[in-house]
């Protein structure tokens, strides 16, 4: 192989097409590649904060809604206790209330039967005086009635 003056020049021109291609055509698509690879790096990591980010809302979004149930639940629990505390009071009043209601009637009652009684022996009175004044022609008066047992316990009933 002979070296002459066009290997010379082919190499010469080779490095003068290197360095035009590099400055022309190499170095702007390796500009756009390190960009593309800035933009990709700053997507890839705003990615990762905002999934950080999520995480953290979602946590907290689940703390509140735990704390929401447990309020509930506490608000649940006190509303019951006051429910059952009114109805037991209420039940107590009505209870109390119906005795009164009971003890008047049985005043009543007692009254009314003594009442009857009393009407009764009186009546029994006059009319064991008419059957005294219409059989026996006595002029006896009878004024009571002897106490009986018998009568009593009719009367009772």
């Amino acid at each position: 192989m002979e070296f002459n003056a066009t290997f010379i020049v082919a190499f010469i021109s080779f490095i003068v097409f290197t360095v035009i291609m590099n400055l022309i055509l190499y170095k702007p698509i390796n500009d756009i590649v390190l960009k593309r690879k800035q933009l990709v790096d700053s997507n890839y990591n705003e990615a990762n904060i905002n999934s950080e980010k999520k995480e953290a809302i979602l946590n907290e979004k689940q703390q509140k809604i735990q704390k929401a149930n447990e309020d509930a639940k506490g608000i649940i629990a006190e509303k019951t206790s006051d429910a059952n505390l009114k109805k037991d009071e209420m039940t107590f009043d009505a209870k109390k209330e119906a005795q009164k209601n009971i003890d008047a009637y049985n005043l009543y009652y007692k009254n009314a039967t003594n009442e009857a009684a009393q009407f009764l022996k009186n009546e029994v009175v006059k009319l064991a005086q008419a059957i005294s004044d219409k059989f026996l022609d006595s002029n006896e008066t009878i004024t009571e009635m002897p106490e009986d047992e018998l009568f009593e316990s009719v009367v009772q009933r």
